[in-house]
């Protein structure tokens, strides 16, 4: 099992609920104190997780992931809200410099700005595992559902269009006590069992799961 460190590049702007909380703007950290931080790790680190914030939002992107391949870790990946693989050559290119994995965080729901959001990130994600294909690479692409009273009638479907654009995991998570009663984890056990039935495991944070499904509650943070 690879031990992933996530450095993170800043924090905000990834997909969150608005009528839970205002959305937060992302802020970066300043290049020299990341890539600072990628080279004190040296090889120590199997795999190195760009955390935090949109990646592609990070004017100096390339140098720091140049950053983590000189450390020569095993595995690159980023935090992205998935929309902008799709953009330009943002796809290629984050292949091109040495990234194999990429943490799309993704936002189900029905309100308009939501349901365009949900389906850039979709586009994107289609789009990084085509460059992928072309370019003879493996890629290996996770999503990360931050699920609330609002979004957790929509999991089930959320993993299963994920599954069918390629995701190969998804972790759903909320704040401890956010997502309660029958109906919430009915939906969330849907959602379990839907990720099974398509190939794609789905671990559970922050949701309380009847034994049924303990084997889908996720003890850590990585």
């Amino acid at each position: 099992m690879l031990e992933v460190t996530r450095i993170h590049i800043g924090s905000g702007g990834l997909p969150s609920c608005g009528r839970c909380a205002a959305p937060a703007v992302a802020t970066y950290r300043p290049a020299a104190d990341i890539v600072a931080e990628i080279e004190a790790l040296a090889s120590s680190s199997d795999g190195i997780l760009l955390a935090g914030a949109e990646a592609f939002g990070h004017s100096a992107l390339p140098e720091i992931i140049s950053a983590a391949a000189r450390s020569g870790s095993r595995r690159i990946g980023l935090d992205t809200a998935g929309a902008l693989l799709a953009v330009g050559g943002n796809a290629a290119g984050a292949l091109h410099a040495g990234v194999r994995y990429f943490e799309v965080h993704y936002l189900p729901g029905d309100a308009p700005d939501v349901v365009a959001a949900a389906h850039a990130a979709r586009v994107g994600i289609r789009a990084i595992i085509v460059a992928a294909a072309e370019a003879g690479q493996s890629v290996a692409v996770s999503a990360t559902i931050r699920a609330c009273r609002h979004t957790v009638d929509r999991l089930p479907g959320a993993v299963a269009d994920l599954a069918a654009d390629g995701v190969g995991a998804v972790c759903i998570t909320a704040e401890e006590g956010s997502c309660t009663g029958p109906l919430a984890r009915a939906s969330v056990c849907a959602a379990c069992d839907t990720g099974a039935v398509n190939g794609v495991w789905v671990d559970v944070l922050g949701i309380e799961l009847p034994e049924s499904h303990s084997l889908h509650r996720r003890r850590e943070v990585s």
